[in-house]
């Protein structure tokens, strides 16, 4: 079972890829990104131009990956280091993931806060972040222009851009949560904070992490204090791809003195312990996969950890194609909600629409046959010709009786059906069941 990455998803991260999702050109966006956009440039320029990471080169930052790797259930990403003096680390690639580290960032950071960082660009690739972050970053950057041409910029409108940056900053805490995991507190997260914000190893003193967590909680404070000041944060920092680090700090703190991280804990625990955790986070509501392939439904559920068992209805209410799915259940009610936890062995049921087939409509009506058309089909054919269908059908007692009407042998209603009646009384309809012995009489024009 892969690990379920709702387990650190944060709600502002899940939020804002959706609304980020549903803005008009985004998916025409996304397409011609994955149409033009080659993985092997990116390889090529870190291998031209970066140091690969290896187990035999800088050791051991290549040792520091796998067990944070295993950790998240993710493949082990290739790691590299760029000469810039600037801390930072990032994620890229799609197929391939890969995690740059910058020199400025081994300058900044004490050796044991690596892994923290390391575990949180983990944290982007287990949240599957990775191909639209790196959309992100090179919108920033205007290498996107290069690869999609001009005519691409008229998608990026300011509303598409700062929708953008705000999921990528949203995603951040995700990837923080990630870490957290990783290391079992917020802790190192917060001192990773705390030095990215300016108290580097290289000083002297004594980094006072009360100090810089209450400065945190000022700066909340001075934010919420008035709309003007939220709005001089955006213009300050609405472009930023990162949250400011004082609101990671408070963010990080804040999940950690929750129920949903006592959850997330027990969960990741018994993960990396080979056990079956005792309940998993819901990560939908009840409207969510209406109308889905069933197939695909059930595999959702299962990646995130549910045992899902189809049930068929054969009712068809709205317009459904064969195989959709009209509700799923949780212990026999769709009464539950995005974040909500669930025990492992909860009854999860999908029920999907599958109409009824021939075989097991005429196990339903034994003894009976199904009218191949409705009675007004029959006015006005050949007597003989209804005869026949209706016999082919498999009705059984049916008789033909004139009605001498006609003054003309010419006349072209001679033969053809005036009446048909079963068991005395007509306004049949198509598909309609009748028993195999209802006499069927046919009535027909004949000349006097």
């Amino acid at each position: 079972m892969a690990i379920n990455k709702n387990v650190f998803l944060h709600e502002s991260d899940k939020a804002a890829l959706e609304a980020l999702e549903a803005i008009p050109g985004f998916t025409q966006l996304m397409r011609s990104y994955l149409k033009s956009w080659n993985e092997k440039l990116f390889y090529i320029q870190n291998m031209s131009t970066n140091i690969h990471i290896t187990d035999r080169q800088l050791k051991k930052y290549h040792d520091m990956l796998p067990p944070i790797c295993e950790k998240l259930g993710i493949e082990v990403p290739d790691l590299f280091l760029q000469l810039n003096p600037i801390p930072n680390a990032y994620t890229s690639g799609d197929s391939k993931p890969f995690i740059v580290m910058t020199s400025g960032l081994l300058e900044t950071l004490p050796e044991e806060l690596i892994p923290t960082v390391l575990a949180h660009e983990c944290g982007h690739i287990a949240c599957h972040h990775v191909l639209y972050r790196t959309m992100g970053q090179m919108i920033l950057n205007g290498a996107i222009f290069s690869l999609l041409g001009q005519g691409i910029s008229m998608l990026l409108t300011y509303p598409l851009r700062a929708a953008f940056f705000y999921w990528m900053r949203c995603s951040e805490f995700s990837a923080d949560r990630a870490a957290i995991l990783c290391d079992g507190t917020p802790d190192k997260m917060v001192e990773v904070c705390a030095r990215l914000a300016g108290f580097g190893k290289n000083i002297p003193d004594e980094i006072n992490m009360d100090a810089f967590i209450e400065q945190s909680e000022e700066y909340q404070k001075l934010i919420n204090e008035s709309k003007l000041n939220k709005t001089m944060e955006f213009v300050q920092f609405g472009n930023s791809t990162h949250p400011i680090n004082v609101l990671r700090v408070s963010e990080a703190l804040k999940w950690a003195k929750t129920e949903n991280f006592n959850k997330a804990k027990e969960y990741f625990d018994a993960y990396n312990r080979g056990e079956t955790p005792k309940e998993i986070p819901v990560s939908w509501d009840e409207k969510h996969f209406l109308g889905k392939d069933s197939q695909e439904v059930v595999k959702e559920l299962e990646n995130d950890g549910f045992r899902p068992i189809l049930t068929r209805t054969t009712e068809k209410n709205i317009a459904l194609k064969e195989g959709t799915v009209t509700g799923v259940s949780i212990n026999g009610s769709g009464q539950y909600k995005d974040g909500d936890w669930i025990a492992t062995d909860a009854k999860t049921e999908v029920t999907y629409y599958s109409p009824l087939s021939e075989e097991e409509i005429r196990a339903m009506h034994p003894g009976q046959v199904r009218l191949p058309n409705a009675y007004t089909y029959y006015i006005g054919k050949d007597r003989r010709e209804a005869e026949q269908e209706l016999f082919e059908a498999g009705v059984l007692n049916t008789r033909s009786e004139a009605v001498h009407d006609l003054k003309r042998a010419s006349d072209r209603s001679k033969g053809k059906v005036a009446d048909i009646l079963i068991n005395g009384k007509t306004g049949f309809k198509k598909n309609d069941w009748i028993d195999l012995m209802d006499e069927v009489v046919i009535v027909y024009h004949e000349v006097m």
